[in-house]
């Protein structure tokens, strides 16, 4: 039986990878094709800052993640705590790689971050596969649960008070 899991979930971590790329490629452009709706705004990048970026993985991951929730109901427990970590580091690739490469380029390549959206969405999900076959104590889903609330409320707050207010330059493009 825990074959048959190992199977379904590398089926399951394959489509979340294609899923991620396909609706965050789609989701860079919502908020301009809805009138710029300041609803929408909260959770659809509004501008080209790297801050903003994020939205793209944070929010098919999430979605992503609810839809496994209810379909592989035994990884339960450690699923929400899990994919979030696995999203985190996706968010932590796109800033280093973005901050490295034009810290030495000097200037912004939209394929270098384009590319770096889809590496971070591969990684995500190889990272879930992973970290799903893992022994995990099972209230590390309320952990989890938290984490992703933690994460919306900031992502939301910071489209209200753009991190640029707070901490200049750090996620604006040069």
């Amino acid at each position: 039986m825990e074959e048959k899991l190992t199977y379904n979930l590398k089926k399951w971590e394959a489509a979340e990878a294609l899923f991620v790329a396909c609706f965050g490629t789609l989701w860079h452009f919502v908020y301009e094709w809805s009138g710029e709706n300041f609803l929408l705004g909260l959770i659809a990048p509004v501008n080209e800052s790297v801050f903003e970026h994020l939205k793209l993985l944070l929010v098919p991951v999430f979605l992503f993640s609810l839809i496994e929730f209810v379909y592989l109901t035994k990884l339960r427990g450690c699923l929400l705590w899990r994919k979030w970590q696995s999203m985190m580091a996706g968010i932590a690739f796109i800033a280093a790689f973005y901050y490295c490469y034009t810290g030495i380029l000097q200037r912004d390549v939209a394929w270098l971050d384009v590319g770096s959206f889809y590496v971070a969405a591969v990684l995500n999900s190889f990272l879930a596969y992973r970290l799903l076959q893992a022994p995990c104590k099972k209230e590390r889903e309320l952990i989890g649960c938290l984490a992703w609330a933690a994460s919306i409320f900031l992502m939301v707050l910071g489209t209200l008070y753009p991190p640029v207010e707070m901490l200049p330059g750090l996620f604006l493009s040069p």
